[in-house]
């Protein structure tokens, strides 16, 4: 049990290259994290009202899910870690813009650029994919995407110091800082070549079996979900709970934390067991989570319940590892932008949704979401672990 908690020794284990990937993805969550959680305050301070903070995530959503096609093709022809070095560069103007920001729509241009950014994830996932060791898949997809929440774990405690002296507009010259270390460290991570062209299959392949469709179901399921109360729960917090930004900060890295320990664990659980029963679990702590948060009356209390709530892209990565063992070549490349681009339109529609309930009823966004995450635990208990095969539980 406690070689299981051992978080550090997943990231030693993982292949130098992705060791390196992991350390480059941490300094840039680290960055982000600085100001996340206090970011839709930011957007009030700069007078969007809920349907408007709504609205600036679902269009920045939009513009990461038009990338992610045209990424996974990219990472079909293109050397990899060239890829990821580019996008990685064009989030560092957007924290600059942010911070020159009057009113909320000023940062919309800084958003879009900031998003497009992304269209390296099919090429990351193809890297991490090609880099690990193919026995241990799911286990790799968890220990090297572990980086993003442990990032942000510890960011948001440093952005509530500063906030002691600062603003939040001034947070975002520490992201920049942290930006730019983060793409100098991607130059020592290794060379990977275009995925081989597997001419067998289209490079943009539609889900046709059973298990593609419902983890479909699920990737887009799990971030329509996510997104209704993750982009309102800072506001939530500050308007039911009368809590600062610094506290906020803080519980943002609370919730950080349970999405780094938990995809670790879950990994492995995907790994020597079943994806389906790991998944499951994820759903269901993440359910629990969100109810919790609604019906506790204490901050203190609502401690552990955003640490489940963290929980909630885990089960992800763990389809992601379904993904990468069922088809090999260049088809890899468009089959992750493709599912990548479904999942961040499911972030369109649950930030739209999020804001107007939110509008409605703060409680409602919590409501839909726990409900929401039990459908999904369901799902992938009764289909993920009936259509994996033992040998493809990697």
């Amino acid at each position: 049990m406690m070689r299981n908690l051992n978080l550090l020794a997943s990231i030693q284990a993982l292949p130098r290259d992705l060791r390196l990937l992991f350390l480059s993805l941490f300094l840039w969550t680290f960055g982000l994290g600085v100001y996340n959680y206090v970011w839709s305050i930011y957007l009030r301070n700069l007078g969007a009202l809920p349907e408007q903070v709504g609205l600036v995530y679902s269009v920045g959503f939009l513009a990461a899910a038009a990338s992610m096609i045209p990424g996974g093709l990219l990472a079909n022809k293109y050397e990899l870690r060239t890829l990821i070095i580019i996008s990685w560069a064009m989030s560092l103007p957007p924290p600059v813009m942010f911070y020159h920001a009057r009113v909320w729509p000023d940062v919309i241009p800084g958003l879009l650029i900031l998003q497009v950014s992304g269209f390296s994830l099919p090429a990351f996932n193809a890297y991490i994919s090609t880099a690990s060791d193919q026995g241990k898949m799911a286990s790799s997809f968890g220990a090297v995407y572990a980086a993003a929440p442990l990032g942000i774990v510890i960011s948001p405690a440093m952005g509530s110091i500063l906030l002691n002296w600062l603003q939040i507009r001034d947070l975002f010259w520490v992201s920049f800082a942290f930006f730019s270390v983060s793409t100098l460290v991607l130059f020592r991570v290794g060379r990977q070549p275009p995925l081989e062209t597997d001419k067998s299959h289209p490079l943009i392949e539609l889900p046709k079996s059973s298990l593609e469709k419902t983890i479909l179901i699920l990737l887009a399921g799990d971030t329509i979900a996510y997104s209704i109360t993750a982009s309102f729960l800072p506001l939530y917090f500050q308007d039911i709970y009368h809590l600062t930004n610094v506290q906020i900060q803080l519980l943002g890295a609370v919730q950080s934390l349970g999405g780094a320990v938990l995809a670790i664990l879950l990994g492995r659980w995907a790994t020597r067991r079943n994806p389906g029963g790991a998944m499951a679990a994820g759903f269901l702590l993440v359910s629990g989570g969100v109810a919790g948060i609604a019906l506790t009356a204490s901050p203190f209390l609502v401690l552990p319940m955003v640490f489940f709530f963290g929980t909630a892209r885990a089960p992800s990565l763990v389809s992601y590892s379904i993904l990468s063992g069922l088809k090999k070549g260049g088809s890899r490349g468009g089959r992750f932008g493709l599912y990548l681009t479904l999942e961040q339109l499911g972030f369109v529609i649950g930030s739209s949704v999020g804001g107007f309930l939110y509008a409605m009823g703060p409680v409602s966004v919590l409501g839909v979401t726990s409900v929401s995450f039990l459908a999904l635990a369901g799902l992938s208990l009764l289909r993920i672990e009936k259509l994996v095969p033992p040998q493809k539980q990697t």
